[in-house]
């Protein structure tokens, strides 16, 4: 581009170009396979960072303005599409592997060419078809390709959340104790498979709550609240849920665990005690195939 180009944008300032993100660019030339973008900066005394857009729905001109995200191709050369990334750079997602090479496995982001993950950066092999947590970093070579091997960039400990606090959970992996979730995209956490009450696979988000913060700051996990609240917030909830069934509902104790979920989020366990509560307060009365709602 020529410097004659750019004095025509001498009051504007536009970021350096970020790879692994969304970039403000502008339209430098129109070439015969798509666009050759560039990005302005403060210091216009050298331009060196050109990128290239091979494919567009829109015709562009010269000189205009687009957002676009940037990323590297085989040969390390900087790209651009207006498609949408599934992450961005240093960001977590649950990436689908769809092939493999001799030495590495190539993984569907939402953008052409596939995320490159070489075999340094997973934990053994991995299945087509699979889904893993992947973070998307930059190599030594300056490209960007992405890595499974994430507890690295996870804090174990924190001294920021406490029990109860809701939280987004990504399972990364399973063990004989339960799942690892990733918490926040910051830390790492455990849900214990006597805590679960959905079906949970590799890959799968959710929200959770903290259970517990134990001494040495390792975060335990749960997929419904703790503690006396939450044992009330419940039992509100299933008057609330008699109180729009005319003061009838055919869940009780004895119903399935999937039945109970579907309705009220929580573990069985959860409802019998919610549920015990009522009894006691005399709020409810159960029968053998339903409760009853004790007007006041």
């Amino acid at each position: 581009m020529s410097k004659v180009q750019l004095n025509n944008f001498n009051d504007r300032t536009i970021k350096m170009i970020k790879i692994g993100q969304m970039n403000e660019l502008m339209v430098s030339d129109i070439l015969p396979f798509g666009y050759e973008l560039v990005s302005i900066f403060e210091n216009e005394d050298d331009v060196d960072e050109i990128v290239l857009l091979k494919e567009s729905d829109q015709t562009l001109e010269v000189n205009q303005e687009i957002e676009a995200f940037v990323y590297t191709g085989a040969k390390g050369e900087l790209l651009a599409t207006f498609a949408e990334a599934k992450l961005k750079l240093d960001e977590f997602a649950s990436l689908t592997v769809v092939g493999a090479s001799e030495h590495g496995y190539f993984l569907d982001w939402g953008i052409k060419p596939d995320l490159y993950m070489p075999d340094s950066q997973s934990h053994g092999s991995l299945d087509i078809g699979s889904r893993y947590v992947t973070r998307l970093m930059i190599d030594r070579h300056n490209k960007l390709i992405g890595t499974t091997k994430i507890e690295r960039f996870l804090s174990e400990s924190s001294n920021r959340l406490v029990p109860s606090t809701e939280v987004s959970l990504r399972i990364y992996a399973e063990t004989p104790l339960g799942f690892k979730a990733v918490v926040n995209d910051l830390y790492s956490g455990l849900l214990y498979k006597s805590d679960l009450i959905q079906k949970l696979t590799v890959g799968d988000t959710t929200q959770g709550f903290i259970k517990h913060i134990r001494d040495d700051g390792k975060i335990d996990l749960s997929l419904q609240k703790q503690g006396q609240q939450a044992r009330k917030q419940l039992s509100e909830q299933i008057i609330d849920d008699l109180v729009a069934h005319d003061g009838l509902s055919s869940l009780t104790d004895k119903s399935s665990p999937e039945e109970i979920f579907a309705r009220f989020k929580v573990s069985k366990g959860a409802y019998k005690k919610a549920v015990g509560t009522l009894y006691k307060t005399k709020r409810i009365k159960i029968k053998d195939n339903c409760i009853v709602l004790i007007e006041e």
